[in-house]
């Protein structure tokens, strides 16, 4: 394990798995893999090896980046990619950019096999979340202006539209969608 891994920018699930002695993340991350079946939902999304690195090992390397809340794939190429696969970064791109790649089935698949897994008698709902997030620079996909509540002003960002389902146990994202607002201001 990286000793110089910052534990106070992780979650605090990650944080404490990361200061556990007896817990290697990777070995956890892969036995969560296997349990939840992925590549088979990966299959039954649709989801196919194009060449190169097989597509179950691409999607395996993506969704531990995600969850080790790495900021872009570059920053994780760089400090620990080697670690889990041989693929390049561009392979992980290129699998990002990937038009035929149903994500969203798989979000989907995903979410109703845990939800399966969770104990039947926990008081349950579905949640709506409209959080917005703020962005800064030139020609980014998907910035608009949009009316954040929480600041009481109008800022350039994305909005995602989240329905969720939550319980006792935690909350599984369902679907999401970003809101794309008629009027997107220039920046500066």
């Amino acid at each position: 394990m990286n000793t110089a891994t910052k534990i106070p920018g992780l979650p605090a699930l990650t944080a404490d798995l990361l200061q556990s002695s007896d817990c290697l993340v990777d070995n956890l991350f892969a036995d969560l893999w296997k349990s939840m079946g992925m590549n088979a939902l990966l299959s039954k999304a649709g989801f196919n090896k194009r060449s190169g690195t097989p597509i179950t090992e691409l999607v395996y390397v993506l969704t531990l980046w995600v969850w080790l809340k790495k900021g872009t794939i570059g920053m994780f190429a760089r400090e620990s990619l080697h670690y889990f696969t041989t693929a390049e970064k561009d392979a992980l791109y290129s699998t990002l950019n990937r038009e035929d790649l149903n994500w969203r089935k798989l979000n989907l698949q995903t979410a109703v096999k845990t939800i399966k897994q969770m104990p039947s008698q926990s008081t349950k709902a579905f949640v709506l979340d409209d959080s917005i997030k703020i962005r800064h620079g030139k020609k980014m996909a998907g910035v608009s202006s949009h009316f954040d509540h929480t600041l009481g002003r109008s800022v350039m960002g994305q909005q995602v539209l989240t329905l969720g389902y939550s319980c006792e146990q935690g909350f599984v994202p369902l679907d999401s969608e970003i809101f794309i607002s008629k009027v997107v201001l220039s920046q500066a």
